[in-house]
C-alpha cells in the first residue's frame, strides 16, 4: 500500500513527478495509464519503493518492493531534481526524513 504523498523517479531523468494523494493518482490518466520504463519507481512518504509495471488491465497499480530508499540517496535524487529546474541553492538541500523531502518537492508545484 502506498503512503501518500509520493514522487515518481524516472530511470533516466532528474525531474521528479509529485503526486499528492490517491485521488490525484486516480484522477490523472497521465499517471496511471503511462507506459513506465522497467526502472521507473514511485517513492512514497515512508520511503517505500514501488514498481510501476503492475497493471490491472491498462491501469498501473504501484506495487511495493518492500524496500526503502536510503535518506542520503533520496536527498541526492531531490537535489538533482531541483538542479534540473535551475534552483540556485539545490546543493544546500537537507532533510530529516523522506516525507520532509517530498513536501519540498510538492511545494514547488
Amino acid at each position: 500500500m502506498t503512503t501518500w504523498p509520493a514522487i515518481i523517479k524516472y530511470a533516466e531523468e532528474d525531474e521528479l513527478t509529485y503526486i499528492s494523494d490517491l485521488e490525484e493518482w486516480n484522477s490523472d490518466a497521465d499517471l496511471h495509464f503511462f507506459e513506465y520504463e522497467h526502472l521507473d519507481i514511485l517513492i512514497d512518504s515512508l520511503g517505500l519503493i514501488h514498481h510501476l509495471n503492475n497493471r490491472n488491465g491498462a491501469f498501473v497499480i504501484p506495487e511495493s518492493t518492500e524496500n526503502t530508499i536510503d535518506l542520503g540517496h533520496a536527498i541526492s535524487i531531490v537535489k538533482a531534481h531541483f538542479s534540473s529546474l535551475g534552483a540556485c541553492c539545490a546543493a544546500k538541500l537537507a532533510a530529516r526524513s523522506v516525507a520532509e523531502l517530498l513536501e519540498l518537492v510538492g511545494s514547488e508545484t
